[in-house]
């Protein structure tokens, strides 16, 4: 004969039931060196962590990602651009461009995003927006289309200029966003390419700024940055757990240690809360 439960033992049972699903701590975040940062999945939009996500600060290089996106609202991969004497003699990153040499859109934009090239972001953007202050005008309403509140852009390429600002979170969203097209996911995730020779016969080769590629195992893009007034800042991408997450690191002494803790800490937390789902 079957027992049945006693009121007090099914009330019990019943308790048991009924109580919560209590996940073991998450791991605390690491201390870093980045004065900001913060890591978001892309799929649901939350932030995993962050600390100053939302201080306005300059960018460097990053801002380069920016420009992708107009360019890619803008212009067909195929147009011909010529190159301009003030695109080629804008100097600091660059993949050698030289006043008079015509390229097309798409390998401007892989100078952008693989060789960081300020003269291939100039050439873009005098090309699409008639004079950089246009051009930095197309950023800005792009900027406020995909949900900005902390960023304000004057220029391509990212060298410090009074009022060329955004924050970690900002980045993270300007990230996912480019996720979205495949050619710039395709391009920031590239490595190693080469471009036709200078008018010189000098080979011109880039490799990829992102050190974390190829090196910390699921990271698959995308941009670094360095300036005086932004100290070193990395937006990274890396695909974990059947996931994807973005990391920003901001004002870092060591963008790429600082990124390798920071995913380190999320897949620690995503695989802690796994093993009890």
């Amino acid at each position: 004969m079957q027992r049945l439960l006693t009121p007090i033992a099914a009330l019990a049972a019943l308790t048991m039931l009924a109580a919560p699903v209590r996940f073991p701590a998450a791991p605390p975040a690491p201390e870093v060196t980045a004065e900001a940062w913060v890591i978001v999945e892309v799929e649901s939009g939350l932030a995993i962590g962050e600390h100053n996500a939302d201080e306005e600060r300059a960018m460097a290089s990053v801002t380069k990602l920016m420009t992708a996106l107009v360019v890619r609202s803008q212009a067909d991969l195929h147009d011909r651009i010529r190159i301009s004497e003030d695109a080629a003699a804008i100097g600091e990153a660059e993949v050698g461009l030289v006043a008079g040499e015509v390229w097309s859109v798409r390998d401007l934009l892989a100078a952008v995003l693989v060789r960081s090239g300020n003269d291939a972001a100039f050439a873009l953007a005098q090309h699409i927006g008639g004079s950089i202050e246009g051009f930095a005008d197309m950023m800005n309403e792009t900027a406020e289309a995909i949900g900005l509140e902390h960023s304000h852009f004057v220029n391509p390429h990212g060298l410090d200029e009074e009022g060329h600002y955004t924050s970690a979170k900002d980045l993270a969203t300007i990230a996912i966003v480019a996720l979205e097209d495949p050619v710039l996911a395709q391009l920031t995730r590239t490595r190693l390419i080469r471009f036709k020779p200078a008018p010189t016969g000098e080979d011109r080769i880039a490799q990829n700024t992102n050190l974390l590629l190829g090196r910390y195992p699921g990271v698959v893009g995308m941009k670094t940055g360095f300036t005086g007034d932004a100290g070193r800042v990395l937006v990274s991408v890396l695909e974990a757990e059947g996931r994807v997450f973005v990391g920003v690191v901001m004002c870092s002494e060591n963008h790429f240690a600082d990124t390798a803790a920071l995913f380190d800490y999320t897949t620690a937390r995503v695989a802690v809360r796994a093993r009890f789902l």
